[in-house]
């Protein structure tokens, strides 16, 4: 008996703006194409902000010093600010485009190098998104979801993220989530441009919509491992591990168990949780792999102990049941106990059985006997 969970679901680790901020946030999607205050060719103003040299941590280091030392006098202090708020703009940039590719750790640190180095360049990156410059506006827009610096406001954060993914990919799939309630035809429209322009959430999202989620009336199979095999490439976890089992299953092309096994395994090395589940299913089948249960329970075991239910009841299933001659009744009921609080219905059964097991043989039968 096994309960598995193959196709992989989604998550989109945002907060969902409320109802009056999603509407909002299409009529602002109407406005920012019509009522800019600034002309993308307004002289001396970018579309784009420009990107001061910095290519890496070291260089972003070293600009943050050189506007803190040319801030040390009054004269300077206007350059310093403007310096100040190219550099968080570009840090936050940052933390989205690690974001995008569930790099959790790199974005958390990112968030917490601006809170350390940036703290106080909140309304410098504010005065230069007032200027119409596109990375200060996505920034603005970081700034205002999350209450950093700035008070809190989600309908804000939607105006600011829909004007700048005119531009920019990590605004685009921002602005997508805002009008996704509210205009979900523009929103789709949104999160393509966003999927074209190299957004590794947004190339997952739209590969999951032409596998027929997200209310699609149609799918497209072949152009949905298109889109996967493009996020899958920039490392997204959760995109490597749908490709993985579109690949197992050939849908939209050919069979490559191979690389559907890689594709598991990188994924599971993240952290993924169906990845590690479905890579344990394959280690406890063999299929694509050499048959080990014991790497087959380690899989289980990492994906229950991040609190998935379908391998919370795999591993213990596999504990109750001793295949390959391991059995443990006290580690299979915990596993299946949480399995059963988390919804799998399958888990009583095992429980049951598992009671009929250790039911005591009646004084004076055979098995009573030495």
């Amino acid at each position: 008996m096994f309960w598995l969970a193959l196709v992989p679901a989604h998550s989109t680790g945002q907060t969902t703006p409320s109802a009056k901020a999603m509407a909002k946030a299409r009529a602002a999607h109407e406005q920012a194409r019509t009522k800019s205050k600034i002309s993308p060719n307004h002289p001396g103003i970018s579309p784009v902000s420009f990107r001061p040299d910095i290519a890496d941590e070291a260089g972003l280091d070293a600009e943050v010093a050189a506007a803190r030392r040319i801030g040390s006098g009054k004269s300077g202090s206007k350059e310093a600010n403007e310096r100040l708020a190219r550099a968080s703009v570009v840090l936050i940039d940052w933390v989205l485009r690690a974001e995008a590719v569930s790099d959790i750790e790199r974005a958390r640190h990112f968030t917490r190098k601006f809170h350390r180095d940036l703290r106080d360049s909140g309304r410098h990156v504010e005065n230069l998104s007032r200027r119409g410059d596109l990375m200060a506006r996505q920034a603005m827009g970081f700034l205002l979801e999350r209450g950093i610096l700035l008070q809190k406001d989600a309908e804000k954060s939607c105006v600011e993220f829909i004007a700048a993914a005119q531009k920019l990919a990590p605004a685009g799939w921002h602005a997508a989530q805002c009008l996704m309630d509210a205009a979900p035809e523009k929103a789709w429209a949104q999160m393509e441009r966003a999927a074209e322009q190299g957004h590794a959430a947004a190339q997952e999202w739209m590969g999951r919509r032409f596998l027929g989620q997200f209310g699609a009336k149609e799918d497209d199979v072949v152009r949905a491992r298109a889109y996967l095999v493009q996020s899958a490439s920039q490392g997204r976890p959760s995109a490597q591990t749908l490709l993985a089992y579109i690949l197992i299953a050939g849908l939209g092309g050919p069979v490559d168990l191979a690389r559907g096994v890689r594709l598991y395994t990188v994924a599971a090395e993240k952290g993924d949780v169906n990845a590690q589940n479905n890579l344990g299913e394959l280690h406890e089948t063999g299929r694509g792999v050499t048959r080990n249960i014991d790497d087959a329970i380690r899989w289980y075991e990492r994906a229950a102990d991040q609190g998935f239910a379908p391998a919370q009841f795999n591993a213990g299933r596999l504990w109750a049941i001793g295949i390959g001659g391991k059995n443990d009744a006290a580690k299979a009921r915990a596993f299946l106990l949480q399995a059963e609080t988390n919804g799998v219905l399958q888990a009583r059964q095992v429980l049951d059985w598992l009671d009929r097991q250790e039911v005591p043989a009646p004084a004076g039968s055979p098995a009573s006997k030495p």
